[in-house]
């Protein structure tokens, strides 16, 4: 049940010094301003110090690093404690005053995020528990003491963030959510920015739910997962590179920019459209005839529709002269003759991923756009004439919108920018609506997965053996590398799962870099896929394509 006069919840912090990261005080800010918590107790835990000549050459990395990939909103800019709590008793104790301080303060939460604590024995002195962050793969001190950077400089393609919550009475630690971000190829800051910003969204949305249903939180996180956490203290001096790591870390990530520098010297990356007949629109691995875009531009997020004996690609066609989007149509009749591509939709802003679908004998498309809206067109006279019918989602900037009836109701799909993402691919948000019209219901549990290898929609949901399956983006190695295709095995207002079956990724022998969307229509399968071709060679390239199929 909710309990709308609940007092505040009382929030411990433990910390470490006497100023806190800017993830964490906006963390705590939206959730004073939210009046559903107020920090009432910090504890200045000590941290064990390292040897400040044996990490000089990490120091200065981490300096360098953050002045070159400097961004608007740095995560770790320092906060000084009593500005950012000014009504919260700043102590430090010893574990046995802990206990007494905890008594008499009535802590509902014990907020650990650096990982501070020497056990949990205080979750039973607190009414929900000790939340804690551990950051990297549990177990390894390097990535859970030095967040980010081990992942970077090995070339891990995602970073995995938890927060976990050792709850009273338990001897167990559940994983209250689950984050795996995009690891930046080059910037310690920049990855860590994404990690951090999305904890901090996450932190504060989960202390807010406990506010406003405290039954139905714990009743969700005794149905959480079970995780084996070995949390190391965050900053921890022990997962630091010495100074001859650093110089051997260092030097990867050089010889890693200047590789970087030269595939881009040498080659241009262009988005093209690929497709298959005769396969009942089941992933394969290829061939597939490829439609090359000319060098000005390029073709992506290919929708077909079949009328009749045609088939109709409604796909974004973006110029690199403007970087402007719009929408486009090829049409590829039975004899596998093409026509197009032909303008569709256009706007003063860009537009993409032209979502088509029919409803109650009229085509609508429901296409990406730059508004900051998720606008819903009608077709007026197929398949050239497109009105805008109704914004169905306004102030959000979504990302693929895709709208499926499944269960006798109307589901949208998006990723989206909100409070605490720094990127585009990896927070799903979930919709529900009793027609594609609207009015449109956020998912109580948004965002429904955190995740950059399945996040992203990569095109319709399609039913096959009377099993649904949802094509999402694998961004993990970069943008568009890959399509995921995910079960869903349970949708409802209340809970969203799926998991990942099969998966169609690049060939490693093919100049193809990314697969990013999968489309399939009566007996056509579209994709599009990230062709590399050489600046110097202006030759036309239209040969076979083929890709893998993991799964």
């Amino acid at each position: 049940m909710k309990h709308p006069s609940r007092a505040p919840l009382h929030l411990l912090l433990v910390t470490d010094g006497r100023t806190i990261p800017n993830w964490l005080y906006k963390c705590l800010d939206a959730v004073e301003r939210s009046k559903a918590a107020t920090v009432v107790l910090a504890l200045l835990a000590a941290r064990k110090e390292g040897r400040k000549l044996r990490h000089l050459l990490f120091s200065l990395y981490e300096r360098i690093d953050r002045y070159l990939f400097r961004s608007d909103g740095d995560a770790l800019v320092p906060i000084g404690l009593q500005s950012a709590l000014p009504s919260c008793r700043i102590v430090n104790l010893r574990h046995t005053a802990l206990v007494r301080a905890l008594e008499e303060e009535h802590i509902d939460v014990v907020l650990d995020p650096f990982c501070l604590l020497p056990d949990a024995g205080v979750a039973d002195l607190s009414t929900y528990g000790v939340w804690s962050v551990p950051f990297g793969h549990s177990g390894d001190p390097r990535t859970q003491s030095t967040p980010a950077f081990w992942e970077v400089v090995e070339g891990t393609p995602s970073t995995e963030t938890r927060l976990c919550v050792h709850w009273k009475g338990s001897d167990s630690t559940r994983a209250l959510y689950l984050s795996v971000a995009p690891t930046d190829r080059r910037s310690v800051s920049r990855s860590q920015n994404h990690v951090y910003w999305k904890i901090s969204a996450a932190l504060a949305r989960n202390i807010q739910n406990l506010a406003e249903d405290p039954d139905a939180f714990v009743e969700r996180l005794e149905e959480g997962a079970l995780v084996d956490v070995t949390n190391s203290p965050s900053g921890d001096p022990a997962g630091a590179p010495g100074n001859l790591a650093m110089l051997r870390a260092g030097t990867r990530l050089v010889r890693r920019y200047a590789s970087d520098r030269w595939m881009r010297a040498l080659y241009r990356e262009q988005w093209a459209l690929a497709y298959q007949r005769g396969r009942n629109g089941r992933p394969v691995t290829g061939p597939f005839q490829t439609l090359m875009p000319p060098r000005d531009r390029y073709w992506a997020d290919p929708f077909p529709i079949q009328v009749g004996s045609d088939y109709y690609i409604f796909h974004e066609e973006l110029l690199f002269s403007t970087g402007k989007g719009s929408i486009v149509l090829t049409v590829v009749d039975d004899r596998g003759s093409l026509a197009g591509p032909v303008p569709v939709l256009e706007k003063e802003y860009h537009l993409s991923y032209p979502f088509v679908f029919q409803w109650e004998g009229d085509f609508f498309m429901t296409p990406q756009t730059a508004s900051h809206e998720v606008e819903l067109y009608r077709c007026v006279n197929f398949p050239s004439r497109w009105r805008l019918e109704r914004v169905l989602l306004s102030g959000l900037t979504a990302f693929d919108p895709t709208p499926a009836f499944l269960f006798g109701r109307w589901w949208l799909f998006a990723t989206a920018l909100t409070y605490g993402t720094a990127g585009t691919h990896d927070e799903l948000h979930l919709f529900y609506a009793d027609s594609p019209l609207g009015p449109w219901t956020p998912h109580c549990n948004n965002p429904i997965k955190s995740d950059v290898r399945s996040a992203r929609p990569a095109g319709r949901i399609f039913e096959s053996d009377r099993q649904f399956y949802r094509p999402a983006q694998d961004c993990s190695k970069r943008y568009g590398y890959a399509v995921s295709i995910n079960r869903i095995v349970q949708l409802d207002p209340e809970t969203y799962r799926e998991v990942e079956v099969d998966k169609i990724v690049p060939n490693g022998e093919s100049n193809v870099a990314g697969v990013h969307t999968f489309n399939v229509a009566g007996d056509m399968t579209v994709i599009d896929c990230l062709v590399r071709r050489k600046k110097l060679w202006t030759d036309p390239w239209n040969g076979p394509l083929h890709v893998n199929r993991v799964g």
